[in-house]
């Protein structure tokens, strides 16, 4: 059975249960995914998303299983979110459903790879949980539960509401509808990627740009770099060593990192944090020292006086000191800046 078959019967579902009308979608959305389209290439949407958006506004689907369908424009806002997040979720995973911090991700095809497969994940995930092989089977299984009457009319006096799935069989029906279709032609039997990105796949990874990751060997040492840029011109090298200090924001990373000869205080862009850093591991960092810059703060991740405050319930005054040392950290240019981070163990 084919997306066209899955989307029909969806449709007539829906009609015959009472639920509501399934619309097409309008211009603005078919403008959306054309913008989709061209922002994830050279990934490509699989056919059966394209021709479900053809004929779906998703945001009229509104009874089936958590979590809910959604706006390829709010779909599309995330993923460039994700995308600029580096290591959180691959680009190579689309949204297509959002609720409550859940997702279900669709699969882009590579340019080398077939993509396709439904995943679920949430923000404080392990793991990327592989539940369907096409958004085909997805729609299916949707259209089957509402044909069986899995689902529940609630009515007040103003509204009518109704509750997908009250008896809790969603669950199962995915799992052993997946059993019946493994092993996948890419994933095996495996029921689940680790969200960690160093262990993402092969493929996942090159879709980010982030494939090269082995280390390479520090070329230098930090109290060298040090004594290079005091000399009044940036000093480049890649150094390795272990994370002592870190704070971060959503544009980056800011650490302190000891070698054994020195601690440097570098700051990490969120464009080369997909592996890290991360506290009390080892890495390897290719940087840019500056000659001392004015203002320098590289002793400023001392939160002892946020703590000495928030202790005894000064909330205040431990706000006033988390003020100040968030300025200091986010405020002030580091000593040094990361072109690249790679873990080490």
């Amino acid at each position: 059975m084919g997306i066209d078959d899955s989307i029909d019967r969806l449709v007539r579902a829906y009609t015959t249960a009472g639920l509501g009308r399934i619309r097409p979608p309008g211009r603005k959305m078919q403008a959306t995914v054309a913008e989709i389209v061209a922002a994830v290439a050279p990934l490509r949407l699989p056919d059966e998303l394209l021709r479900f958006w053809e004929r779906v506004d998703p945001t009229t689907v509104t009874v089936g299983p958590y979590p809910s369908l959604t706006s390829p424009d709010f779909a599309l806002q995330t993923w460039r979110d994700h995308r600029d997040a580096p290591g959180q979720v691959p680009r190579i995973l689309f949204p297509v459903a959002y609720e409550s911090h859940g997702f279900r991700l669709v699969e882009l095809h590579g340019p080398a790879t077939r993509g396709g497969a439904c995943f679920g994940w949430g923000y404080t995930d392990a793991e990327f949980r592989l539940e369907f092989t096409s958004l085909t089977e997805y729609v299916d299984l949707l259209v089957t539960m509402i044909e069986l009457g899995e689902f529940t009319t609630h009515r007040t006096l103003t509204r009518t509401r109704h509750e997908f799935d009250p008896d809790g069989r969603w669950g199962d029906a995915v799992v052993v509808r997946l059993a019946a279709r493994l092993p996948h032609p890419v994933y095996g039997d495996a029921r689940a990627v680790d969200a960690t990105a160093t262990r993402w796949p092969e493929h996942w990874l090159a879709a980010d740009g982030a494939e090269d990751r082995t280390p390479r060997g520090a070329t230098a040492r930090i109290t060298d770099l040090l004594a290079a840029a005091e000399a009044g011109n940036p000093a480049r090298g890649t150094i390795r060593g272990r994370v002592v200090e870190l704070a971060g924001t959503a544009e980056g990373v800011r650490v302190r990192v000891n070698d054994g000869t020195d601690v440097l205080d570098v700051w990490c862009p969120a464009a080369v944090c997909a592996f890290g850093p991360a506290m009390r591991r080892e890495f390897e960092f290719d940087v840019v020292v500056r000659p001392d810059p004015a203002g320098d703060q590289s002793d400023a991740f001392d939160t002892g006086e946020v703590q000495s405050r928030a202790l005894p319930g000064d909330v205040e005054g431990a706000q006033a000191a988390a003020a100040e040392l968030s300025a200091q950290l986010f405020g002030t240019p580091s000593r040094a800046e990361a072109m690249a981070v790679r873990p080490v163990d």
